[in-house]
């Protein structure tokens, strides 16, 4: 008996969804991006070294800080990503693919305007951040395009 509630209590554990998911690159530039997502939680945005990021989002008390995800579907491909919003500035954290490409990172806007981007060196793997319930994004595919092609 005790072998059994001890197989059902592992079966239960490992088949329990994950709570947080965090989604982490290395960028070009040797800084990381990070963003964390919990269930019925604000998603984290972090930049910069683990052991000093340099922006963290959102900003307690700032009025304008929301947090959208998007997708858009291309002929053999996909990209999705999730957008912080800080005032005038949007940090969009990205990946998308195709019929034998792929692209992964991080573009900061300020209004529609790209001001900076920077290319994971790994895969991000973001698509799973639609899974969260958060808000669809309603600004249009601005955001949802690879910030290299602009």
């Amino acid at each position: 008996m005790k072998k059994y509630l001890t197989g059902m209590v592992v079966t239960g554990l490992l088949s329990a969804p994950a709570l947080a998911q965090e989604f982490t690159c290395q960028l070009e530039n040797n800084k990381y991006v990070s963003v964390v997502v919990e269930k019925g939680k604000t998603p984290a945005y972090r930049y910069g070294t683990p052991a000093k990021p340099e922006i963290t989002l959102p900003v307690k008390g700032n009025v304008k800080n929301g947090v959208y995800v998007g997708q858009t579907m291309f002929i053999g491909g996909g990209s999705a990503y999730i957008r912080f919003e800080n005032g005038p500035f949007n940090y969009v954290v990205y990946s998308g693919m195709g019929r034998g490409w792929e692209f992964t990172g991080l573009a900061v806007y300020k209004g529609d305007k790209v001001i900076n981007k920077k290319v994971c060196k790994t895969d991000l793997g973001i698509y799973d951040v639609l899974n969260y319930g958060l808000p669809e994004d309603e600004s249009g595919e601005i955001y949802a395009m690879d910030p290299n092609s602009q």
